[in-house]
C-alpha cells in the first residue's frame, strides 16, 4: 500500500519514550480482556444448551452480545479520545465483573439476552480499550504491536482449558465466578496503566465526566463513518468483518456442535486453546510475512483461510487430532492478520482520532458476531447444523474473492 508511510523521527522517538511498565501494563489489559472474550465463546453457548435453549434461540442469544457493540462501539472510541482511554476502559471493566456473576443466578432465556446484550458491551469496551492503548504506545510499530498480540494470545490459549475444566468440575456457578475474576484482571491492569502517560494523548488536561459527553452524537457518528473514504481504512473495515466471522462461528456453533456430538467443555476447551496457540505463531511470523507481501495480500489470504478450516469442522468425522489440526491452522492464519490489521489502521489515521478508528473497525467486528450467529441459527433449524458450516463458510470465502478483486482497482495499493 503506497499509502503507508515510515515513521517520523518523532513518533520514534515518542516510541522510545514509552516506559516499560506502560507497556507491560498495557499488554495485561490485551491479556485479560482478551481471555474474557475467550471465555465467553465457551462458556455461554454450554450455558444456552443448559438452561434449554433452541438453536434459533443461541443464535440470537450469541449475536445479542454483538448488538450493543455494534451501535455504539464509535461512541465508546469517541468517549476515549475525548476522555482518556484508561479512565473508560476502569467504568466498563468494573461493571464487566458484576455483569459475569449475574449469569447463573438468573437462569432464564430472557434474562440470558438481556444479559448478552451488557457483557457483550461491557467486554467489548474493554478490549477496544486495549487496542487503543497499544495503538497509542505503539504508533505504527509492527513489531511492538506483535508483542502486544503475542500477550493477548497467551491469554487466550489458557483461559478456554481453564474455563472448560472449571465447567467441567464446578459447573456454571464456578465458570462464571471464575470469568468475573478475570474481568477484575482488566480492572488491576489498567489501573497500572500510568496515568499521565494514559493522558497524554489528550487535548487538554482530564475533566469530570459530564452526562451530555455519554449520549452518543451524530457528528462523531458523521465523522467515523467518513474515515471509510480513505482507502485503507475501508480496507480494514471490510477484511475485519470476514475475519471475526469465522470467530463467531467458532464461539457458536462449533461448540454447539462439539457438544452435541459428546464432547466435554474441557476437550472443547482444549480445541479452543489450539487455535489460541496457533494464533500465537501466526502473531511471531506476522512482521516477516509483512516483508514478504504487501500487507492487503497478506490479510485477504490468511482471512480466508481462517475461515476455511472452521467450515471443514462438520466434515472431520468428529476425529479428535483432525478437529485439532484445524483448530490449530484456523488459529494461525487469525493470530497472523491481528498485529497487520492494527499497524495498516494505525498508519492510516491520526493519533487523535485512534479511539474512533477502533471504534469504526470494531462496529464491523461486531455487526459479524450479530449476523453470523443468527444466520446459522436459523439455517440450522431449516437444515442441518454440518450444513450451516459450509453455507456460511463458502459465503464468507466468497466474498474474500470479492475484496481481492476491488483492493486490486483500489488507488493506493500496490500488487
Amino acid at each position: 500500500m503506497t499509502d503507508r508511510a515510515p515513521l517520523s523521527e518523532d513518533e520514534i522517538e515518542a516510541q522510545k519514550r514509552v516506559p516499560a511498565k506502560a507497556l507491560y501494563a498495557t499488554y495485561g489489559v490485551g491479556l485479560t480482556s482478551n481471555a474474557l472474550v475467550t471465555m465467553m465463546k465457551v462458556i455461554v453457548p454450554l450455558w444456552a444448551v443448559r438452561i434449554g435453549m433452541s438453536p434459533g434461540e443461541i443464535g440470537l442469544a450469541m449475536g445479542a452480545a454483538g448488538l450493543l457493540p455494534f451501535i455504539l462501539s464509535i461512541h465508546g472510541g469517541t468517549l476515549m479520545d475525548r476522555l482518556g482511554t484508561r479512565r473508560i476502559t476502569l467504568i466498563f471493566a468494573a461493571v464487566s465483573t458484576v455483569v459475569m456473576l449475574l449469569y447463573p443466578a438468573m437462569p432464564w432465556i430472557a434474562m440470558l439476552f438481556l444479559l448478552q446484550l451488557l457483557s457483550g458491551f461491557t467486554t467489548n469496551m474493554g478490549w477496544m480499550g486495549a487496542q487503543a492503548l497499544i495503538v497509542q504506545f505503539g504508533r505504527g510499530n509492527t513489531g511492538m504491536i506483535a508483542k502486544f498480540s503475542l500477550a493477548t494470545r497467551i491469554g487466550t490459549v489458557s483461559a478456554p482449558i481453564l474455563i472448560g475444566i472449571i465447567w467441567d468440575v464446578a459447573g456454571p456457578w464456578g465458570a462464571f465466578l471464575f470469568a468475573g475474576l478475570v474481568a477484575a484482571g482488566v480492572v488491576v491492569s489498567t489501573f497500572l496503566v500510568p496515568k499521565p502517560l494514559a493522558e497524554a494523548e489528550l487535548e487538554e488536561a482530564p475533566r469530570d465526566i459530564r452526562f451530555k459527553e455519554l449520549v452518543p452524537r451524530v457528528a462523531d457518528y458523521i465523522q467515523a463513518f467518513s474515515m471509510i473514504a480513505i482507502p485503507a481504512v475501508a480496507f480494514i473495515v471490510a477484511v475485519t468483518y470476514l475475519r471475526i466471522a469465522s470467530s463467531a462461528m467458532q464461539g457458536s456453533f462449533y461448540v454447539v456442535y462439539l457438544e452435541g456430538i459428546g464432547y466435554t467443555g474441557t476437550l472443547i476447551g482444549v480445541l479452543l486453546a489450539m487455535s489460541e496457540g496457533g494464533g500465537l505463531f501466526g502473531t511471531l511470523i506476522a512482521k516477516p510475512m509483512e516483508k514478504l507481501m504487501a500487507p492487503h495480500w497478506v490479510l485477504i489470504i490468511f482471512i480466508a483461510l481462517s475461515i476455511l478450516f472452521i467450515a471443514v469442522t462438520p466434515y472431520l468425522g468428529g476425529i479428535f487430532a483432525l478437529l485439532l489440526i484445524a483448530s490449530t491452522f484456523r488459529g494461525s492464519a487469525q493470530g497472523l492478520c491481528q498485529p497487520v490489521m492494527f499497524a495498516v489502521l494505525s498508519r492510516a489515521v491520526s493519533r487523535k482520532e485512534q479511539g474512533m478508528s477502533i471504534g469504526l473497525r470494531t462496529t464491523a467486528n461486531r455487526l459479524a458476531t450479530i449476523m453470523v450467529p443468527t444466520v446459522m441459527g436459523f439455517i440450522v433449524e431449516w437444515t442441518t447444523i454440518e450444513d450451516s458450516f459450509w453455507i456460511v463458510g463458502g459465503t464468507l470465502i466468497v466474498a474474500c474473492g470479492v475484496v481481492a478483486l476491488v483492493v486490486r482497482r483500489l488507488p493506493g495499493f500496490k500488487t
